[in-house]
């Protein structure tokens, strides 16, 4: 019995470390619709956490950004002016969590959208959410599929 119990609280604890990571919200959406998603960042650290840095899917079209008192953000684009990513800095204290959110337009074919984030601590480590999934430090991906048809 104590053996059980010991495996359980393990899975738990496990279970949950994994679902701490940086996610994306939702994980499901359109071809081509018109999305608000959600970025939470929690600090999984027994220190601060003070910038995160986020790479957009290429087939994403981001446009528009909800800004949080407190936080800065700083747009990266390409060439042409595209928002290809974003560096959110702020102040995140241990065992507190943040919510970023951005409105996008989906693209009208491809595959499952892969974001990538860096988050930076205060003690000078980071944590790469770039990784296939599974992996450790897995990146956010949205999974497209078609609109349902119109009624």
């Amino acid at each position: 019995m104590k053996r059980f119990l010991f495996v359980t609280v393990i899975a738990l604890v496990c279970a949950q470390l994994a679902s701490a990571h940086i996610r994306i919200y939702p994980t499901e959406s359109t071809f081509g619709g018109r999305e608000k998603y959600t970025m939470r960042v929690p600090n999984e650290k027994q220190v601060g956490s003070s910038k995160v840095e986020g790479e957009f899917p290429a087939e994403l079209q981001i446009y528009d950004f909800e800004f949080k008192p407190g936080w800065k953000i700083d747009f990266k684009k390409d060439d042409k002016g595209k928002i290809i990513g974003a560096t959110w800095t702020g102040k995140l204290q241990p065992y507190e969590f943040a919510e970023f959110g951005m409105l996008g337009i989906n693209p009208k074919q491809g595959s499952n959208l892969t974001w990538k984030f860096i988050q930076y601590y205060d003690d000078g480590t980071k944590e790469e959410f770039t990784g296939p999934v599974g992996s450790r430090y897995p990146s956010p991906v949205v999974t497209l599929k078609p609109a349902p048809p119109a009624p």
